[in-house]
């Protein structure tokens, strides 16, 4: 397990300057960013760490396979925008080896779209879809966890397609006697195997970082998740909201501070832990916050929220999480212990 840890870390210290690519700009495969739960989508969006996961988190850092049960299935179902929808599944394999291993689906369609020729004349109509399918493995070693999720994802557009092998890097330390732990993963490095024509695209690497803490006598559960740690400035500047005028009237643009750079990369997150089986969630992440926001303020953007209740083999999550002031999104989780059901 030693061995594993240093080629882990060395993976970790190689991987940002080899795959590290802006935010911005043309991106592939960049429905990977979406949650793939709904108690990650209420916490926030992003989730890199957890004590004792009750949902489903292999997808977001796939050392937490080792918290997901034999014949565990979840199932998750997300109304996009417009017409679009986002589907996961997440199941535990019944694998009789050390560690654990976990499958995964993701799946966005968007619907029925119309086809136009350059004049405006219908065509027809196409489809478009993204779908990403993974395998997860977790071993535990004392207060060491580390994990692999290998997947294919592809995306399809008419008649012009994309696709890739994607890996996900992650280990989590536990605190052998306090609910305190630490997460770090890298998500997204692979090869794009084919791209939609010859225009270069990005993969949406992301390194992430986090720590969940419950304080002993509190009925609270916190979450600190960092993202896209391989650059420090993910700020985007919008010449139009954020510009001033010199006396001759030519514009300068306003730079963002350093504690504002720091601030877009943190997620924070909180679980009320109200009954054993109802759990109250609620998240801010701050870049989604800044980047939602119009001239006339903030609204709710960047706020999340959500509940969890569960009984017998059952667990029902809901998070709503808002990007613009005006339009928000819900997503709603099945978890089931078939192993349970079935007896």
């Amino acid at each position: 397990m030693r061995f594993w840890c240093y080629v882990f870390l060395g993976a970790l210290a190689f991987i940002p300057s080899a795959f590290a690519q802006p935010i911005g700009g043309q991106r592939v495969f960049s429905f990977l960013d979406l949650p793939t739960h709904a108690r990650v989508a209420a916490l926030g969006g992003q989730l890199a760490s957890a004590t004792r996961p009750d949902g489903s988190y292999h997808l977001n850092n796939p050392a937490l396979a080792d918290s997901i049960g034999h014949n565990q299935l979840a199932i998750s179902l997300m109304p996009y925008l417009a017409a679009a929808k986002y589907y996961t599944l997440q199941y535990g394999l019944p694998v009789t080896s050390k560690g654990k291993w976990a499958a995964g689906l993701q799946y966005l369609t968007y619907g029925q779209m119309t086809m136009t020729d350059p004049v405006g004349n219908t065509l027809g109509t196409f489809t478009a879809n993204d779908y990403a399918l993974s395998i997860s493995h977790a071993r535990t070693e004392g207060n060491f966890t580390l994990g692999v999720t290998i997947k294919a994802v592809g995306s399809a557009i008419e008649t012009y397609s994309a696709f890739g092998v994607l890996a996900d890097l992650g280990g989590i330390w536990r605190h052998p006697k306090q609910e305190l732990a630490f997460g770090l993963v890298a998500k997204n490095v692979g090869y794009l195997v084919k791209n939609y024509g010859p225009t270069d695209t990005d993969l949406p690497f992301d390194l992430q970082a986090g720590v969940t803490l419950k304080p002993r006598h509190a009925p609270i559960r916190l979450t600190l998740t960092a993202h896209h740690l391989q650059r420090f400035d993910i700020s985007y500047n919008d010449p139009n909201l954020n510009v001033r005028y010199d006396l001759s009237g030519n514009p300068i643009p306003q730079p963002t501070n350093v504690t504002e750079k720091i601030a877009r990369h943190l997620i924070i997150g909180a679980e009320l832990l109200i009954h054993r089986n109802v759990n109250l969630l609620i998240g801010y992440n701050h870049q989604r916050r800044q980047e939602g926001k119009l001239t006339t303020g903030g609204g709710g953007a960047g706020i999340s929220f959500g509940a969890s209740v569960q009984a017998r083999g059952f667990q029902l999550t809901y998070g709503r999480f808002t990007s613009v002031p005006t339009a928000g999104t819900s997503q709603l989780s099945l978890r089931i212990d078939l192993d349970r059901l079935i007896k």
